[in-house]
């Protein structure tokens, strides 16, 4: 046996599973705005209170970041940032 070998653990397992899940559901929201219209002013302020707002689907997302290993932050910090800015610009868009 070597100790300093890494061997994959069942939380290894089950964070791998996790972040799977979060991508999966970044992807299904991503979808979501893709085929969203607004039909008028009220619907577009209620999307950016749904994916924009403080207790909005991106700030959820985001704060998936806390669960996420130091060596994959970067990678998954710039998939949730295009992510929000995505949302951000069909908000725009809506308007």
């Amino acid at each position: 046996k070597h100790p300093n070998k890494s061997k994959i653990t069942l939380h290894h397992i089950s964070y791998l599973r996790a972040m799977e899940q979060l991508l999966q559901q970044v992807e299904n929201y991503k979808q979501e705005v893709t085929a969203y219209t607004a039909a008028d002013a009220d619907a577009v302020e209620a999307f950016r209170i749904k994916y924009l707002g403080t207790k909005g689907l991106v700030k959820a997302v985001m704060g998936e970041m806390k669960n996420v290993p130091a060596e994959s932050r970067k990678e998954f910090g710039l998939i949730l940032n295009e992510f929000k800015q995505f949302v951000a610009s069909k908000a725009d868009l809506s308007e």
